[in-house]
């Protein structure tokens, strides 16, 4: 991992940068500016990830990522951070062949923040069968503050590390706008959870060639947030080398 220094992240840097990682043989997917890909010849490939100033390193070939981070630092003035040990709260380790990653302080920290440091820990996310429908009232302030709160630190979580979040705290934050007490209670559901997950961490066996696999799930007409009328709701999960051991810190089911 490296910091550019000695400039201000603007959109002429930006152009500037693109540029340059263009003369090094890089050049972005349509769909994402953040990330450059240098393909080899040898089907291998470096792939940099670029957040303001903080760019990211990797490939499978050491060697030709030492090669491209070299060039780089020789065309920009940047500090060298080493190996990649944490990035945007994501704490980051490898042993064994195998990488780590999770978000355990930041998950301490809101549990805390919350007053949910000692919850008892809840084993599913949301209750059983629980379906959340609209509220005819008029949401409190606080209710709605604290209620918009819990689930944008929950959606964080959801994006890092804890993706089985993503049924939950989707359906909760159709009501972000208008919650009801009982919707507020239901989102610190969500936090017993995490309570009892805040050790876990998801692992990325380097060794595998389990390679990419879908998982698709639906529901038909059970999505009440509309009250005139009611929608299927379908997920659809990518795991790539997903958990498959334990370690210093556990696997997230």
């Amino acid at each position: 991992m490296i910091k550019v220094v000695g400039t201000t992240p603007t959109g002429t840097w930006w152009h500037e940068l693109d540029c340059s990682l263009k003369a090094l043989s890089f050049s972005h997917p349509y769909a994402n500016a953040d990330i450059f890909i240098a393909k080899h010849a040898d089907r291998t490939m470096v792939i940099i990830l670029v957040y303001v100033d903080d760019i990211i390193l990797t490939g499978p070939n050491a060697a030709q990522v030492m090669s491209k981070k070299k060039l780089f630092m020789d065309k920009w003035e940047c500090r060298d951070l080493g190996e990649c040990r944490e990035f945007l709260h994501l704490r980051i380790e490898y042993q064994g062949g195998k990488t780590y990653l999770d978000q355990v302080p930041y998950l301490e920290k809101i549990l805390k923040c919350f007053g949910m440091a000692n919850a008892k820990a809840a084993q599913t996310p949301l209750p059983t069968g629980y379906k959340p429908e609209p509220f005819d009232g008029t949401a409190a302030v606080p209710v709605q503050s604290q209620y918009q709160s819990v689930i944008g630190s929950s959606l964080y979580l959801m994006l890092g590390t804890c993706p089985d979040l993503a049924f939950a705290v989707t359906q909760m934050a159709k009501f972000s706008h208008n919650p009801s007490e009982e919707h507020l209670l239901k989102t610190r559901h969500i936090l017993c959870y995490l309570a009892g997950m805040c050790k876990y961490a998801l692992v990325y066996d380097g060794r595998s060639d389990a390679g990419l696999y879908a998982y698709c799930d639906s529901s038909y007409g059970d999505d009440r947030s509309d009250a005139d009328c009611r929608r299927r709701s379908r997920d659809t999960t990518f795991p790539l080398r997903m958990p498959v051991s334990n370690g210093t810190l556990k696997c997230r089911p």
